[in-house]
Parts: C-alpha cells; sequence; structure tokens
C-alpha cells in the first residue's frame, strides 16, 4: 500500500509540473499583452477596476495577458504599434509581439468583457496552431 501510495504521489507530481510548465511555455510562446487605456476620471475604468481588476491577473486571461495599464493622453511606448490612437477610456487592447490584435472600446459590464477576451484569445491561439 506505501509503494502504490508513493507511485502514485511521484505520478500526480509528474503530470502536475508538466501540466504547468506546458501552460507556462504555451503563454509565453503566445507573447500576449492587454494594454488597458485608462484615466483617473473615467467611471467605466473605476467599475472594471472593482469588478475585474483586482482579480485579472489571477485569471486564465490574466495570466495568458498580462496587464499593461497606460494613462490616456501619455505618448503610447515606442515599441508598442497599435492601429489608431485610442479615443476613449478604457479601451482594452490585445497585443501580440507588442502590435494590436484586437481591441475593446469602453466597459459595458464584465461578461461583455470576458466574452471578447476570450474570444480573442481563442482566435490567436488558433492562429498559432495552424
Amino acid at each position: 500500500s506505501i509503494p502504490l501510495m508513493k507511485h502514485f504521489k511521484i505520478c500526480l507530481w509528474s503530470f502536475l509540473m508538466t501540466f504547468f510548465l506546458t501552460k507556462s511555455v504555451f503563454a509565453e510562446k503566445l507573447n500576449l499583452q492587454l494594454l488597458m487605456i485608462d484615466d483617473t476620471a473615467c467611471p467605466y475604468c473605476e467599475l472594471w477596476e472593482e469588478e475585474i481588476g483586482y482579480m485579472y491577473f489571477k485569471t486564465e486571461e490574466g495570466k495568458l495577458a498580462p496587464l499593461i495599464r497606460h494613462h490616456y493622453g501619455e505618448k503610447i511606448p515606442e515599441d508598442i504599434s497599435l492601429v489608431s490612437d485610442p479615443i476613449v477610456t478604457p479601451t482594452f487592447i490585445l497585443l501580440k509581439n507588442n502590435k494590436e490584435k484586437y481591441r475593446i472600446e469602453g466597459y459595458p459590464g464584465e461578461e461583455f468583457f470576458w466574452s471578447f477576451l476570450s474570444e480573442y484569445i481563442q482566435r490567436i491561439k488558433k492562429m498559432e496552431n495552424n
């Protein structure tokens, strides 16, 4: 019984390490980031913070596309390439290799945010697999 339990623990540990290392490598391979353009006077930015911001980094999406915050009106770093300048806050821009792939303008609620962000990440994953 003891050798069997020890074998089980070793197998479980090996599986978990492989699972987490694979996820980590896949996240690095995707090279995604979520650029959030916010403003201190933006009530929708505050709402996003209350509903999502505090936990974003703990989510699957947050691990695949870490959040970068940028204040509206400030110059976008030169290594980031956007299709156009953001005109509303909040604006969420999904970057791949520092290039804009998808954009969510405004924040009409957490269900909308999660569904679009998840869909956009899935599209990028599919492109990676083809």
